[in-house]
C-alpha cells in the first residue's frame, strides 16, 4: 500500500468530517466510535474470552484505535499504517497504543500473532489485484479461531456512493461490493455479512432498530467477520 495519506495527515479529520456530515449529520469521530461500538456488539459471539491482542489494519491516525481501546481496555492494541506522518500523530495522540507504519507491509508480526485484526475503509484503496497478498498476511498472523473484521463503504448505498464519488481522499480507490469482500474473506473462515448506519442523524430516534436488519445489504456501511477455521 502506497502512503498517499501522508499528504492528507494534519487534516485528516476535517476531511473526513467533511465528507461525512454533509449527508448523515455526523462527524468523522461518530464514526470511529461507531466502528468500535460494533466490534463490542458483535464480538461475544465469536470470543469466550476477551481478545489480548488486537490489530488495528491500517489505522490511519489512530482515532479509531483509541475507541477500540475504551472498548476492550483489557487487550494490548496495536495500530499499524504506510503513513508516516499519521502514525507519528497516532503515537502522539494515544501513547498508550503500540503504533508503527507498515512499510514493509505485514512482515514485522509473528505467525498467529493477534487474537483480533481489524481494518476500517482499508481495502478499497489497496489495489484489487494485492487484495489476496493481503488476506494471506491477515491469515497468517491471526490465530486459530481468531477474528478478522473488514469495515467498508456500501456501494449499493446511494449516499455512501455519493460521498465517496466527492471526497477527494477517495480519487485512487474503488469500492468494493458486499459479495466480493465475502467472497474474498470466506477463503480463510466462515464470514458473516453485517450491514449498519442505515439512518442519518435526523431520524437517530430510528438506530436501535439497525441491530435487526443487518442482513439487509442497504446500510451506508457494512462489516464482514471472519472466523479463523
Amino acid at each position: 500500500m502506497k502512503a498517499e495519506f501522508d499528504q492528507f495527515a494534519k487534516d485528516y479529520r476535517e476531511q473526513q468530517t467533511e465528507g461525512h456530515s454533509f449527508l448523515t449529520g455526523e462527524n468523522s469521530h461518530y464514526f470511529a466510535r461507531l466502528k468500535a461500538e460494533k466490534l463490542a456488539e458483535w464480538l461475544p459471539f465469536y470470543f469466550s474470552d476477551i481478545p489480548k491482542n488486537i490489530l488495528d489494519f491500517g489505522c490511519g491516525d489512530g482515532l479509531m484505535t483509541e475507541e477500540i481501546r475504551f472498548k476492550f481496555p483489557q487487550s494490548k492494541i496495536y495500530g499499524v499504517d504506510p503513513s508516516e506522518d499519521s502514525i507519528l500523530i497516532a503515537q502522539k495522540n494515544y501513547p498508550k497504543i503500540t503504533f508503527q507504519p507498515s512499510t514493509n507491509n505485514l512482515k514485522m508480526f509473528k505467525k498467529n500473532e493477534f487474537d483480533l485484526i481489524v481494518c476500517a475503509g482499508v481495502f478499497h484503496h489497496i489495489p484489487f489485484k494485492e487484495h489476496s497478498h493481503y488476506m494471506e498476511e491477515i491469515n497468517r498472523i491471526l490465530q486459530p479461531n481468531g477474528v478478522f473484521v473488514m469495515f467498508e463503504l456500501n456501494p449499493l448505498n446511494t449516499g455512501t456512493s455519493y460521498i465517496f464519488r466527492n471526497h477527494p481522499m477517495e480519487v485512487n480507490a474503488k469500492m468494493l461490493k458486499p459479495w466480493y469482500a465475502k467472497k474474498l474473506t470466506s477463503l480463510y473462515g466462515k464470514s458473516t455479512f453485517k450491514s449498519y448506519s442505515f439512518f442519518p442523524r435526523i431520524l437517530r430516534f430510528l438506530r436501535p432498530l439497525e441491530k435487526y436488519i443487518t442482513k439487509i445489504p442497504f446500510g451506508g456501511l457494512y462489516a464482514i467477520i471472519v472466523k479463523k477455521s
